[in-house]
């Protein structure tokens, strides 16, 4: 997911559903110091990122 405001890259971890709203606990995508930050986001918010890509499986992407 591309953050279209701070203009950073994240991957999406997981999707927790809760009461009228979920969140999203994702990942920064980064080649600096801040490569790998977790941050949690409101179901709400997420229209504010842009879908860049999907992973198919992770173990295509570790071998």
């Amino acid at each position: 997911m591309f953050d279209r405001e701070n203009k950073e890259m994240w991957i999406v971890l997981n999707y927790q559903g809760g009461g009228a709203s979920g969140s999203y606990l994702m990942s920064r995508e980064d080649d600096g110091d801040s490569d790998g930050e977790l941050r949690i986001v409101r179901a709400e918010d997420i229209v504010k990122y842009r879908l860049v890509d999907f992973l198919e499986e992770a173990d295509e992407y570790q071998s």
